[in-house]
């Protein structure tokens, strides 16, 4: 029971997951600039006035009807409209926070088509920061490489991603896997 419980602790579950026994999931990506998770859900009265403010309708109506971001159809250009239209102050730029809107970033999973050999770079092409760059190999097959800490957590890449090999997951959880 305690290991449980520790697992439960350190996944950091919102309260409408815990309610629901929902212990499995991940908590959701919130708009850019979201105040942390307790903070958004309790200041957020789900208007939908960032999900409309949108330009990419990349927020959609999560669980509970609280914002949540979805990396399927493109990806987050910072534009801070969501900003601009949250009336709560649920998303807000704050001075330590300014330059990074969340935490964020991209992950690789086995089937990525470059790791198998296949000649592909469409994330590379799309990706700004050039968190993922491809370093030529012997055999003329260039090898993905990814700079996590360069990933500015856009979700671009996920979209173009053909196999789709690429997810987003909160930072933390990212260093922990690589």
């Amino acid at each position: 029971m305690a290991s449980l419980l520790a697992g439960i602790m350190a996944k950091r579950l919102n309260r409408m997951q815990f309610l629901r026994g929902d212990f499995n999931a991940e908590l959701p990506f919130r708009p850019p600039w979201s105040k942390s998770e307790d903070e958004f859900t309790e200041l957020c009265t789900r208007c939908d006035d960032c999900i409309t403010a949108c330009p990419q309708n990349i927020l959609i109506r999560g669980a509970a009807g609280f914002p949540e971001v979805n990396f399927s159809q493109t990806g987050c250009d910072y534009c801070q409209a969501c900003v601009e239209a949250c009336q709560t102050r649920a998303i807000e730029i704050s001075p330590s926070k300014e330059f990074s809107p969340w935490n964020i970033s991209a992950r690789f999973k086995d089937n990525c088509l470059s790791e198998r050999g296949v000649v592909c770079r469409s994330c590379g092409d799309v990706c700004e920061t050039r968190a993922i760059h491809f370093k030529l190999a012997v055999g003329g097959i260039a090898l993905i490489e990814f700079d996590a800490s360069a990933c500015n957590g856009c979700g671009e890449c996920v979209s173009l991603c053909p196999v789709a090999a690429i997810e987003m997951q909160h930072s933390a959880q990212v260093q922990e896997k690589q």
